[in-house]
C-alpha cells in the first residue's frame, strides 16, 4: 500500500488512526519541497479583482484582529507594519496549475472531499489568531518557521471575542507546541484548537475539505424535490379523535407530521443521491465568474469529433468541480451541480469524463467504443466542465 508521504504509515494507516480523531505532525512529510509560487507572486494573486484575498492585522487601524478583504493595491501592502499580519490567498491550486500537483499528493481522499489549497505568508509574529476549523485541514510549511501550538481534544462549544469578524477564541490553552520548517506537514481534524505564529517571514499552504453542514445538504434535497415537483403530498389524518383543546396540537398530529417527513426521505433514496450530487459539485460564487471565462461554445457529436480529429485537444476547468455516482439504471455524473447521465456499459469513459487529463483524438477512439460517452462529454463541454486548449489558438 502507498506510504503516507514520508513516513511509517500507510494512507489506510492514516486513515484509521488519525483522520478525524486526531493531529499528526510528521516531519519532513515532502522533503525539499518547492512552493514554487514566490512572494511577490502572491501578492500579485491577492491584487486582481476575481481573486479572493484576505489580510489578517493582529493591530489594524480599526482594533485588534482587523481583517481586510482583497483586491490589495502596491499601496495597501506597502503601509502595512513590518511584523504581525498574514496574507492569505484561496484556491491558488486553480489559480496556479503548476500548483495542482500538491492537490494530487491528498488523492487517498476522494477529490469532492477535497476543497482547495489555500496559500499564506506571514512576517514575523503575522497570525490569525487561535481558532477552530470545522473541517480538516493539512498545514505545509513551504518557506521560513511557523511556530504551532495545539490542543490535544476537540473544542465543540467554542467561545470567540466578541466583536469582530474574525472567530478569534476568546481563551486557549496549548497542549503541545512545535516549529515546522520548510517540507514540515501538520494535520489537524476538525474542532482541535490550534494558533499558527510566524517565527519568521513564512509561506504555509493550507489544504482544506468541504464538509457541507446538514442544513446545507436538506437546502439542496428541497431544492431538488422543487425541480422535480416531488414532496408535494399534503398531511393526511385518518383515525382523527375528537380534539380535546382544539387549539393544541397533540402528540398523534405531531407524530403524523414525522412519519410523513420518514416517509418522503425513504421514497427519495435517489433524490437524496442527486442532491449530494449536485452540492458536492457546485462552483464556489467566488469561482463562478472564472469558471464562467473559461468555458466554450457547446459542440455537436459532429463538431466534437471534426475537432478532435483536426488536432485540437479538450482540457479539463479547473475551477469546475466534476463527481460522479452510481444509480440503479446508470451513472450520473455531477458538473457544477448538474447532472449528466452514462451508460452503465460506459464505466471505462468515467475516469476520462471526470479525469484532468487532456482529451484528444486518441481518446475519443475510446469513448466511440462505450455507449452514451461521447454525448456525456459534449454536455459536459456545454456545462463548461470541459474546453479547447487555447494554447492551441
Amino acid at each position: 500500500m502507498s506510504a503516507f508521504f514520508n513516513s511509517e504509515l500507510t494512507q489506510q494507516q492514516f486513515l484509521t488512526q488519525y483522520w478525524q480523531k486526531k493531529p499528526l505532525l510528521i516531519r519532513q512529510a515532502w522533503p525539499g519541497f518547492d512552493p514554487i509560487l514566490s512572494v511577490e507572486e502572491l501578492a500579485g494573486l491577492a491584487c486582481e479583482e476575481e481573486i479572493e484575498s484576505r489580510l489578517v492585522l493582529e493591530q489594524g487601524d480599526s482594533g485588534p484582529w482587523e481583517l481586510r478583504h482583497g483586491p490589495f493595491t502596491d499601496i495597501d501592502f506597502a503601509a502595512l507594519p513590518a511584523t504581525h499580519w498574514t496574507l492569505l490567498v484561496q484556491d491558488v491550486d486553480k489559480h496556479v496549475p503548476e500548483l495542482a500537483s500538491v492537490m494530487r499528493r491528498f488523492n487517498f481522499i476522494p477529490a469532492w472531499r477535497r476543497d482547495d489549497l489555500m496559500v499564506s505568508f506571514a512576517p514575523e509574529g503575522g497570525s490569525v489568531g487561535p481558532h477552530t476549523d470545522g473541517y480538516d485541514v493539512f498545514l505545509l510549511q513551504a518557506m521560513g518557521v511557523r511556530r504551532w501550538q495545539i490542543s490535544h481534544a476537540p473544542l465543540q462549544e467554542a467561545e470567540f471575542i466578541d466583536g469582530l469578524e474574525l472567530k478569534i477564541l476568546k481563551q486557549f490553552e496549548a497542549d503541545e507546541s512545535w516549529d515546522l520548517k520548510p517540507g514540515d506537514m501538520l494535520y489537524l481534524p476538525p474542532h482541535f484548537a490550534h494558533h499558527g505564529v510566524a517565527q519568521n517571514d513564512c509561506m504555509t499552504f493550507s489544504v482544506g475539505f468541504r464538509a457541507p453542514t446538514q442544513l446545507e445538504l436538506l437546502d439542496a434535497f428541497m431544492q431538488t424535490l422543487t425541480e422535480q415537483e416531488l414532496g408535494m403530498q399534503r398531511y393526511r389524518d385518518p383515525g382523527l379523535q375528537v380534539a380535546e383543546d382544539d387549539m393544541s396540537i397533540d402528540a398523534a398530529s405531531l407524530s403524523r407530521f414525522k412519519k410523513s417527513l420518514m416517509n418522503l426521505f425513504e421514497q427519495s433514496d435517489h433524490w437524496i443521491s442527486d442532491a449530494v450530487g449536485r452540492l458536492m459539485t457546485e462552483t464556489k460564487p467566488s469561482l463562478q465568474w472564472l469558471a464562467e471565462l473559461s468555458t466554450s461554445e457547446p459542440v455537436s457529436e459532429a463538431e466534437l469529433g471534426e475537432k478532435l480529429l483536426g488536432g485540437h485537444r479538450l482540457v479539463r476547468n479547473r475551477y469546475i468541480r466534476l463527481a460522479w455516482l452510481e444509480t440503479e439504471a446508470d451513472f450520473s455524473v455531477y458538473a457544477a451541480g448538474e447532472s449528466i447521465s452514462v451508460d452503465k456499459q460506459a464505466a471505462e469513459a468515467l475516469p476520462v469524463l471526470c479525469g484532468d487529463k487532456p482529451i484528444a483524438v486518441d481518446t475519443l477512439k475510446v469513448l466511440r467504443e462505450l455507449p452514451s460517452a461521447v454525448p456525456a462529454l459534449c454536455d459536459l463541454v456545454a456545462i463548461g466542465a470541459w474546453h479547447w486548449d487555447e494554447a492551441e489558438s
